[in-house]
């Protein structure tokens, strides 16, 4: 027979699975809200759509860095293909392909779940901190914008599924975990969790067989690429991230996240300490350290929380873990009240970052430059290639941040650009926040700009404000 502290603690996972589902619902809510915007809500979302569309029309995502025009695409290929596949059937837009990205955050959560109830948990607790990865906000904030990110994410889930829950298909998890790569290849956490586990368990068969089928994929999946690229994907995955790192960097974001998670850390220390009390490592902490580990690339100066989304996912699932190991150790104990008063905790520390408010952006200004864009010719320079995607027309340089980093920490040659600005052979150049220093150009082609072009429109467009025309011998300089 149950004690009322039991039933209480009981009642409590129910409220704490609702509440948490409620959440969830106004963050999924508010990115569907956002995602038919026809408007640039991310740097990167125009360059992963522009490789979308290079696939439909026949092109490689990969093509030579050193032609024109110039592609920088430091993804995977499953990224860029699931983009295409959705721009084939659905056409050019950021409608379909964020749509796939939301639905993909979601799959992680319902995973989360799935491996918190197969490693104990009721499903009340398993609901509500899978829920709570959607409720994060750096989570819902990214949840509509068309990043490789969730997609690259919900493989890597869906590979610790299957390689905790389905062991003989040991093969069907290392083909989730290595999909995962060919989506982002920073995604290492989970192949080190795995590897990790079956060194602890001495189980070194069925690690043989993983790592050797996971090198065979690797190996055929790099060289089809680069096959399929001309000889330029190596390049593009691993030699376009010049930009220099700082450790301090990374230290900030996490400093960041701690605020928006700090309870949930509270009882990630809680599973470490109960691992740690019985001389073993479960899947929640190893999860955690090598995510913790991984998320070294936020440092780098390019870089943003996106690069903490597994770190964010390793945090719910061990904290769901931890919670249970300490319900377990409560119940014991004759404190079975003491997880209850946990989750009451959690949910005000949700509700403490939680914005019920959906968020409002207004695009006027981009339609109106779309169509401005649509009938000044088709040579355009774009630090929003997203704006130059929508309106129809060729991207002739994609990313200006990776070329300019590139141009500065690597001497490589910007003669394609600076010479067509000297030229005067751009129609228009787009730009952000005008001739104003940035880590996106480098200080001479911004000079060829001010010098050669003058600041035709300003539309109010997020990230592509400024439109700047070819001067003519009678116009003043200006910015």
């Amino acid at each position: 027979m149950q004690t009322i502290q039991e039933r209480i603690s009981k009642w409590m996972a129910a409220a704490f699975a609702l509440v948490m589902a409620g959440y969830a619902a106004v963050a999924v809510a508010d990115a569907f809200h956002l995602l038919r915007v026809p408007m640039e809500l991310d740097y990167e979302e125009g360059n992963v759509l522009n490789a979308g569309l290079r696939i439909v029309q026949g092109l490689t995502p990969y093509p030579d860095p050193h032609g024109w025009p110039v592609a920088f695409n430091p993804y995977g290929p499953l990224a860029y293909l699931s983009t295409a596949a959705l721009i084939k059937v659905f056409g050019v837009s950021f409608t379909a392909p964020r749509v796939f990205v939301v639905l993909c955050a979601v799959g992680v959560a319902g995973l989360l779940m799935v491996l918190l109830r197969h490693f104990g948990n009721s499903w009340s607790a398993a609901i509500g901190f899978g829920c709570l990865f959607l409720c994060v906000p750096t989570i819902r904030t990214w949840m509509p914008i068309l990043r490789v990110d969730f997609l690259g994410l919900a493989l890597t889930v869906a590979g610790l599924c299957v390689f905790f829950m389905a062991p003989r298909r040991w093969y069907i998890a290392v083909v989730f975990l290595v999909a995962a790569l060919f989506v982002k290849y920073s995604l290492l956490a989970a192949p080190a969790s795995c590897g990790l586990y079956l060194v602890i368990q001495r189980d070194w068969k069925r690690l043989g067989k993983s790592l050797g089928l996971g090198a065979a994929l690797v190996i055929a999946g790099s060289s089809a690429a680069q096959i399929w690229s001309g000889g330029h994907f190596a390049f593009q995955m691993f030699g376009t991230h010049p930009d220099p790192f700082q450790f301090s960097a990374y230290l900030k974001h996490l400093r960041l996240l701690s605020m928006e998670l700090p309870v949930i850390w509270g009882l990630v220390v809680v599973a470490i300490v109960f691992d740690v009390v019985r001389k073993k490592m479960s899947l929640g902490p190893l999860y955690f350290l090598m995510a913790l580990c991984g998320a070294i690339t936020a440092g780098k100066l390019g870089s943003n929380v996106n690069h903490l989304f597994e770190l964010i996912a390793a945090s719910c699932l061990c904290a769901g873990l931890g919670w249970n190991e300490m319900s377990a150790w409560a119940k014991a104990k004759g404190a079975a009240i003491l997880p209850a008063s946990v989750l009451a905790v959690v949910v005000s520390a949700t509700l403490a970052v939680f914005s019920l408010h959906f968020r409002r952006v207004d695009a006027s200004g981009c339609e109106r430059e779309y169509a401005f864009l649509r009938s000044h010719g088709d040579q355009m320079l774009s630090e929003n290639v997203g704006a130059l995607v929508l309106s129809g027309k060729p991207v002739l340089l994609s990313s200006p941040y990776v070329f300019a980093q590139l141009v500065m920490h690597r001497a490589w040659p910007d003669a394609p650009v600076r010479d067509r600005l000297r030229q005067k052979q751009f129609d228009a150049v787009v730009l952000h926040r005008g001739i104003a220093p940035s880590d996106r150009w480098t200080p001479e082609v911004l000079a060829d700009i001010d010098q050669n072009y003058y600041l035709g429109k300003d539309f109010g467009c997020w990230e592509a404000e400024r439109v700047y025309l070819p001067k003519v011998a009678t116009q003043p300089k200006g910015r």
